[in-house]
């Protein structure tokens, strides 16, 4: 189990790589001093070919390793303008809840840290002494016949190509822990925002209350409450008679009255 959680954390860079021998395989002193012109030329050929491509090796870590940063740069910024709306969100959920998320964030924010952490550790110059022929070779060598002077510069290449190649193997290292915690913090927002979006969906928030100990004064409670009653107080309605669309009046017929007189 102990070595189990020490290898988990070794693959996020918290414990130091395992020492390694840095003594080359094999030394530049065993070139013998050659005679022939042509033979250095091809020796040189193919030893720029495998430095070539130790430098094209390092140019990609160093990029990936960049891209790395700036990823997690994002991410970790929209990650800071997520908390404030969790905090908001999460105030009237169970204590339990809130200890469960409050877990997640911090393991995801201490993830995308160590992200960056291992990655900066590539662009530390001095920890990468990287070894390259001597330009001195040339002026030590310039009244010494050519066989002499590729002698020295294959020299030279087959010391460096071990030294770069361990580098390079460190950097590697690095943008593997590197990558394996970038991996973790996202795994830990996932589970952050699906959980948030569960609690928040399914289950009951605490109503908020308010408690007031002691007594509670209010002052000029009669004239407060004339204003209110004056202000909810309705309107008068007065009635309005209007006269019927399309209503005719028309006089009673007259009645004629006949009297009768006495003779």
């Amino acid at each position: 189990m102990r070595s189990s959680v020490k290898n988990i954390l070794r693959s996020l860079g918290l414990f130091p790589l395992t020492t390694q021998d840095n003594s080359p395989v094999y030394s530049s002193s065993d070139y013998e001093q050659i005679t022939d012109e042509k033979v250095g030329e091809a020796h040189l050929t193919f030893l720029y070919k495998l430095d070539e491509d130790e430098n094209n090796r390092l140019t990609l870590l160093e990029g990936k390793t960049s891209q790395l940063i700036a990823q997690t740069g994002i991410i970790f910024s929209l990650l800071s303008l997520f908390v404030p709306l969790l905090i908001d969100k999460v105030a009237g959920m169970q204590i339990y809840i809130k200890v469960i998320l409050l877990l997640i964030l911090l393991l995801a924010f201490c993830c995308y840290m160590l992200t960056i952490k291992n990655a900066l550790k590539n662009f530390k110059v001095t920890n990468f002494p990287y070894s390259k022929p001597s330009a001195k070779n040339v002026i030590t060598f310039q009244r010494k016949p050519m066989a002499e002077f590729y002698s020295e510069v294959i020299k030279d290449i087959l010391y460096g190509l071990q030294i770069n190649k361990k580098l390079n193997n460190t950097k590697a290292s690095n943008l593997l822990h590197s990558y394996t915690a970038f991996r973790a913090a996202n795994t830990f927002t996932a589970v952050l925002v699906s959980s948030f979006c569960i609690s928040l969906l399914f289950l009951n928030q605490e109503e908020p209350s308010v408690s007031i100990k002691g007594q509670v004064r209010i002052e000029h409670l009669d004239e407060y409450m004339r204003k209110i009653k004056k202000a909810t107080q309705p309107a008068k309605n007065y009635p309005i008679i209007l006269p019927k669309k399309d209503t005719l009046i028309e006089n009673p017929p007259s009645k004629s009255v006949t009297t009768k007189s006495k003779l």
